[in-house]
């Protein structure tokens, strides 16, 4: 028999979790909802580690530049920030199928220090964490460590807003590609960290 659990989960918890499934959430939440989410889930996490492994071309991503800086030379490594567990769990398990060196962060101070620590290739932040004051000001600081540094990072911030003045303000701040999180998110933001 397995074990059951009782858990409260709020109304946003739920919306995102079958956003990323791409399924509208049922009013009343069964157990067999939640299965069907997460094998969903888990396939389309196939699918996009799959389809991403043999990806070297060029893709249609909103980028401030085309393809500045040297690839050869970042490291495989990447700075995952997130205040949702549910998208850094998913990111961690498509990076490392793809041999990435994963750290995870899901606070900006928390963020800031490891990317002090190490020499990462790719920093995949989401702008809400969890307002966008504190995604711009990660933005920021990542960026003047960066240059600061001299390090060869690629900044991805990502986002489930749909505002462009958030695009346009994000790569004037220096981000390479700026990624909304609409069906198909997690293809573009492995695409992102494999343009050669």
């Amino acid at each position: 028999m397995t074990d059951k659990f009782s858990i409260e989960l709020d109304s946003k918890f739920i919306e995102n979790l079958f956003g990323l499934a791409d399924m509208p959430s049922p009013g009343e939440v069964k157990l067999e909802d939640l299965h069907n989410v997460v094998n969903k889930i888990k396939s389309k996490l196939n699918k996009t580690a799959l389809s991403s492994a043999g990806m070297h071309s060029q893709s249609s991503l909103n980028s401030s530049s085309a393809n500045t800086g040297d690839d050869s030379s970042r490291p495989k490594s990447v700075l995952v920030v997130d205040d949702l567990g549910i998208i850094t769990y998913q990111l961690d398990i498509l990076f490392k199928r793809m041999d990435f060196e994963v750290t995870i962060s899901q606070e900006i101070n928390d963020a800031i220090d490891k990317y002090k620590k190490q020499d990462f290739g790719y920093a995949v932040i989401d702008l809400f964490i969890p307002t966008e004051r504190e995604g711009f000001i990660l933005l920021d600081e990542l960026k003047k460590l960066c240059l600061l540094c001299k390090l060869n990072t690629k900044i991805i911030v990502m986002t489930a807003s749909s505002k462009l003045e958030y695009q346009e303000k994000c790569l004037n701040r220096g981000a390479d590609f700026y990624i909304e999180k609409s069906p198909g998110w997690q293809k573009r933001v492995m695409d992102a960290c494999m343009i050669v």
